[in-house]
């Protein structure tokens, strides 16, 4: 079979070629391998002999949208260095694709569903479909395509690029699209006309995310503030049919106003029966109940109209207050979907929350050829598949390949945040403790606290002034905040590396940049864990862990719901200051509970392999020790 691996051969990718080539066509195949592996050119080797010979195709399905280039990227140095002559190209969503929003000078910033909407409500005006139509897709399938490509060309056309790249999928030998295009079938209908489940294989990278991935699609929340938007707008149109929906959402906020007003505490599971009972009967039964939410959309879909018209992005609280009730009417009862009440100061947020994942995968599995899931962080994989809906899988675990040399990997004695509070004495105490770490280690170093509520409770007890009084300079990563407030203490965290001046990271485990920030080199030289990152005993973490024991038994079931996330949130907190073979990384497991066999052994292999359970005083030693050798002097 050709070889189609553009690189010389290291240790255990040729091995991995041949595990996928037999597996992938008995069901699943399962890959743990750590960042730096090259798993990406791997999977595409392996799965492009079958393109070539069978015309099969491959689907690349990630996490956002800006990683759809890596496998595209791969495929354009195969194609040259092999002469594979594959199509392939990184497939983006409207938001991304129109021309049209960039150019409309809309309020604010549209996401998806607002950029759908206005290439509906424009498209017989819009001058990039109308140019569209003499469109010849051919010309520009030579050589695969990022989505930045795509859309330069077509700015240049003056055509769709969105249109463009759909043409463009008939010719693909590989596709990369987000995980909504694979996990939702409204979405997925529109890549299959053109790209067959049936003949392609899937490769789903990061694939311990997917969990989430689906949750998130299915999930939606309103709050009183979205009610009362609903009836602003609902005066504001005036007519007879709306007065009657401005009834309904009269009703729904008395409702609403009077769960506020009884809610005990600042979470709680929402009575989603006994709320929509009451307005069935307010309104006679469900069917008439369920007439009045669509009439209720119809009217947001003419708000939306206008509001774009003045040009302001179409959004609709009308529109949207209809869409949660008409999708939640339809969940009511469904085991797996939770309704959750939130209190915001004088704010309900009502959530409905769809837990399912395997339930909801399952099936789409079968229609792939076969199917590939890789991730650094897929262990145990048998937690994974059963929580993804597989059945027939096989699983190949790559251990990583860092130089151990590099490595120094603690666990803390007397540190632990178990408990509902962390009290003043062990905040401090971590604090004198992260405080020797870095003094000890006097390069970049992050923090990767288990929550806000643990990082709140260092800083009150003095961190950020220890840390400058160290003589280094403090980022903090703050809850909530914006893309471009991350990429500025990102970018400024990063450039302490090349100066005297190291720089110091307070992040948590949860947040943005414990998961896909990459710190190569010097850019992050040493984590201190502070926690196990489980998820705070409240009732969203209750009715989880219940359904996760109905469905799979006590045990098993806080282990899946509670225990493998935490430990995969820690592992990927890890992972951020290991990206190759030569990387330097001091690692400090500030909770006593990790050497605790049922925690160490989640543990990525690079901190388990010399891990070493230590006092405050000997972590000092061992840490200055290995600084010496490894650490450069500034």
């Amino acid at each position: 079979m050709k070889n189609f691996f553009p690189y010389l051969f290291r240790e255990r990718q040729r091995e991995l070629v041949r595990f996928i080539q037999k597996e992938v066509w008995n069901g699943s195949a399962c890959v743990s391998a750590a960042t730096g592996f090259g798993k990406t050119p791997v999977i595409l080797a392996s799965l492009l002999p079958y393109v070539e010979k069978h015309g099969a195709k491959i689907i690349w399905a990630v996490r956002t949208g800006n990683e759809t280039d890596r496998p595209i990227e791969e495929l354009k140095v195969i194609d040259q260095r092999k002469r594979g002559n594959f199509f392939g190209l990184s497939y983006r969503g409207k938001r991304d694709m129109c021309l049209l929003a960039r150019e409309v000078g809309v309020e604010g910033e549209m996401d998806y569903e607002d950029v759908s909407f206005l290439c509906r409500a424009r498209a017989d005006d819009c001058s990039y479909r109308q140019n569209f139509e003499g469109f010849e897709p051919e010309e520009l399938t030579k050589t695969p395509l990022l989505y930045s490509e795509i859309l330069g060309t077509c700015q240049d056309l003056g055509v769709c690029p969105y249109l463009a790249q759909r043409e463009l999928l008939q010719y693909a030998d590989v596709v990369s699209l987000s995980y909504n295009y694979i996990i939702d079938e409204k979405m997925a209908w529109s890549i299959k006309r053109e790209v067959p489940f049936g003949r392609s294989f899937l490769v789903v990278d990061e694939a311990h995310n997917l969990q989430h991935a689906c949750s998130n699609l299915f999930s939606d929340r309103v709050t009183v503030g979205t009610v009362t938007n609903a009836l602003k707008e609902a005066d504001e149109l005036g007519t007879r049919g709306a007065e009657e929906v401005k009834q309904l959402v009269l009703t729904i906020k008395a409702e609403l106003d009077r769960v506020l007003l009884e809610m005990g505490e600042e979470e709680a599971e929402f009575d989603a029966n006994g709320f929509f009972g009451s307005l069935m009967r307010s309104e006679g039964d469900l069917e008439r109940l369920t007439e009045k939410f669509r009439v209720m959309r119809d009217y947001g879909t003419k708000v939306r109209r206008k509001q774009l018209r003045l040009g302001r992005r179409p959004r609709s609280s009308l529109f949207h207050l209809a869409n949660f009730c008409l999708s939640s009417v339809e969940n009511l009862g469904v085991r797996g979907v939770a309704f959750l009440g939130r209190r915001e100061r004088k704010n309900l947020v009502v959530e409905r929350w769809d837990m399912r994942a395997a339930e909801v995968l399952r099936d789409r599995w079968r229609e792939f050829l076969g199917c590939v899931f890789c991730s650094g962080t897929l262990t145990p994989v048998k937690a994974f598949a059963e929580t993804v809906g597989l059945e027939d899988y096989s699983n190949e675990h790559i251990p990583s390949n860092f130089d151990q040399r590099n490595i120094i990997s603690l666990i803390t004695k007397g540190l632990t945040t178990k408990g509902e509070k962390l009290s003043r004495e062990m905040a401090e105490g971590y604090v004198e403790a992260i405080g020797n770490f870095a003094r000890s280690l006097k390069t970049n170093l992050a923090v990767f606290s288990a929550s806000y509520r643990i990082q709140d409770g260092l800083l009150r007890a003095g961190l950020k002034e220890v840390i400058e009084g160290s003589g280094m300079a403090f980022f903090k990563e703050i809850q909530g905040m914006s893309g471009d407030g991350a990429r500025q203490i990102l970018d400024g965290f990063k450039a302490c590396a090349r100066s005297e001046k190291p720089g110091f990271l307070c992040a948590t485990a949860t947040g943005r940049f414990a998961e896909g920030a990459d710190f190569p080199g010097e850019e992050l030289e040493g984590i201190f864990l502070v926690g196990i990152p489980f998820e705070r005993m409240s009732a969203r973490t209750k009715l989880y862990l219940n359904y996760y024991k109905d469905l799979y038994g006590e045990g098993k079931g806080s282990y899946y719901a509670y225990v493998v996330p935490a430990l995969r949130r820690a592992s990927q907190s890890l992972g951020r200051a290991l990206r190759s073979k030569e990387d330097k990384a001091a690692f400090v497991c500030g909770d006593e509970r990790y050497a605790e066999k049922r925690f160490f052994r989640l543990l990525p292999d690079f901190v388990q392999a010399k891990a070493e359970v230590v006092g405050r005083a000997q972590m000092c030693r061992k840490l200055r020790s290995w600084a010496r050798r490894n650490i450069r002097k500034r």
